[in-house]
């Protein structure tokens, strides 16, 4: 197949293509952009995250893109994406038996471990545990029932370590296997709004999955991410004990002004992902102060930082949740990184100037 030339975004006829049956035209139109565009996320993606999902492919046979651990898909942890009429569908999953063993076995050993990360994920994902008889002569799997089938909000705790308890035990025994999916659906509408800001958004999806994938497929994290976790830490904790962070840690915070119509007052926590891909999270309440109408995906402000302005920002709003994010433009994101450390806050004031203008001042709190 010849791809295009550039990515440019998922455009609605990506996604209306596979719901023409016998256009085929149509699909290999759509099959080439979900190529490009699997090959913009691949590069898009964090060193962490491409480091573990080291390729990227197109199944012409299953209508889907897919990053993966090994160049053979199946044999390890990988994700797929599904682009359908109404969707796009993202899937994280786990379905090899050997790799499954490793992972679950870590699971069973530690379940509070497991269940605190997946409660950090963000609201609107998805787990499916199966349980897959495969047949002795064949050796091929076929489905027998779900261990778990729902919103990964409605596992508690307890639940959690019984889940992933029964599916070490299944997947021990010769005839049964038990995949693990993680999914979450955007609306194939708003994907195609996103343009090539979906690249960011789907990064930061596989970013925030990336510590399960890891414990669920039985690696250990990368000494190098540890040794930056240090660095950073020490760095933190260096700062405290100088004068001036012995001052900046006595000193009150400001007072905070009331939200209201034409002014938004915000302090937010910087992580080191934060710094390293120039954005500052606020929250869903503050989505409607930037949204031009129902349909707005993305809004273009100023912002200031000390004397100099950057008119090459833009807020963000990210789904399923309406979070609002502000995405900072080359020059800001540099400020940002020269003037912060992970662990530390930024005060955030945005104000209406006028109809078409929003203007956001950041400074240390």
């Amino acid at each position: 197949m010849e791809p295009a030339t550039h990515f440019n975004g998922l455009t609605m006829p990506v996604f209306t293509a596979f719901g023409w049956a016998g256009q085929e035209t149509a699909v290999k139109f759509a099959l080439s952009q979900l190529e490009q565009f699997i090959k913009s996320l691949h590069s898009g993606l964090s060193r962490a995250a491409r480091a573990e999902l080291a390729f990227s492919c197109l199944s012409e046979a299953n209508q889907t893109v897919y990053l993966s651990v090994d160049g053979n898909v199946e044999s390890d942890a990988h994700s797929i994406y599904h682009a359908r009429p109404v969707s796009l569908e993202l899937q994280m999953v786990i379905s090899d038996t050997a790799v499954l063993a490793k992972g679950l076995k870590r699971a069973e050993k530690d379940p509070a471990k497991l269940f605190n990360m997946l409660n950090q994920l963000e609201e609107g994902w998805s787990l499916r545990v199966q349980q897959m008889q495969v047949d002795e002569d064949s050796g091929e799997a076929a489905f027998y029932q779900d261990l778990y089938k729902d919103d990964l909000s409605k596992l508690d705790e307890a639940a959690c370590g019984e889940l992933f308890s029964k599916a070490a035990y299944l997947n021990g025994e010769d005839r049964w296997i038990t995949p693990i999916y993680f999914s979450q659906r955007l609306p194939s509408e708003r994907a195609a709004a996103m343009g090539l800001q979906i690249i960011e958004v789907m990064s930061e999806k596989i970013d925030q999955l990336l510590p399960v994938l890891t414990f669920l497929s039985g690696r250990t994290a990368r000494k190098s991410g540890r040794k930056v976790t240090q660095t950073i830490i020490s760095g933190i904790q260096s700062t405290a004990n100088t004068k001036e962070g012995k001052k900046a840690a006595a000193a009150p915070p400001p007072p905070k002004p009331e939200d209201n119509s034409e002014q938004i007052h915000y302090v937010a926590d910087l992580k080191p992902l934060h710094l390293r891909r120039g954005f500052i999270n606020l929250t869903p309440k503050h989505w409607p102060f930037f949204a031009i109408n129902a349909r707005t995906e993305t809004r273009p402000v100023v912002v200031a930082y000390g004397a100099l302005k950057d008119s090459k920002s833009t807020v963000w709003r990210l789904q399923p949740t309406d979070q609002a994010r502000l995405v900072l433009g080359p020059n800001a994101h540099d400020w940002l990184g020269e003037n912060f450390m992970a662990g530390e806050q930024v005060e955030v004031i945005a104000k209406k100037v006028d109809d078409s203008k929003i203007e956001i001042s950041l400074s240390k709190v």
